[in-house]
């Protein structure tokens, strides 16, 4: 019986660990036309950013079946909440490729300068689900036509 117990305990104490763990590691959900935020922060003085925005790029490659879809996309509404803390939005584009994409720059500007931050450190991922595809049929022929 006190086997029994122990086995239970360890079960026990592995269901409430692994989830903690694996929703760490679990990316958001979009689709095209949803609607993405975050917060950005910036170190020191208040910068004073006309605009920042966000840049992901697909990890891998596009699907076979989603030729001509892009991917990259970005996020460029910015509303300043406080001295240096930005929120950031923008829409998930319809020609988007399915996929998880990562958060690769951070991009700031002030009248005619801008500066982009490096950010694959942060290490944020989405995960795109697009479920438009289409698949090309192969080319059969050209054939040049001779005037009339």
């Amino acid at each position: 019986m006190s086997k029994f117990v122990g086995l239970v305990i360890a079960v026990l104490s592995l269901a409430t660990i692994a989830p903690a763990q694996s929703l760490k590691s679990v990316a958001p959900h979009y689709k095209p036309g949803d609607n993405i935020r975050f917060r950005v922060e910036f170190d020191g003085a208040d910068p004073n950013f006309e605009e920042v925005s966000l840049s992901f790029v697909l990890e891998g490659n596009v699907p076979e079946d989603q030729p001509g879809f892009s991917s990259s996309f970005g996020a460029n509404r910015t509303a300043k909440v406080n001295p240096g803390v930005f929120e950031v939005d923008g829409t998930v584009p319809q020609n988007i490729a399915r996929g998880t994409y990562r958060l690769k720059e951070v991009n700031a500007a002030v009248g005619n300068a801008s500066k982009a931050y490096e950010a694959l450190h942060f290490d944020i991922r989405v995960q795109i689900d697009n479920d438009a595809r289409f698949i090309f049929p192969a080319l059969k022929s050209v054939t040049p036509q001779t005037p009339q």
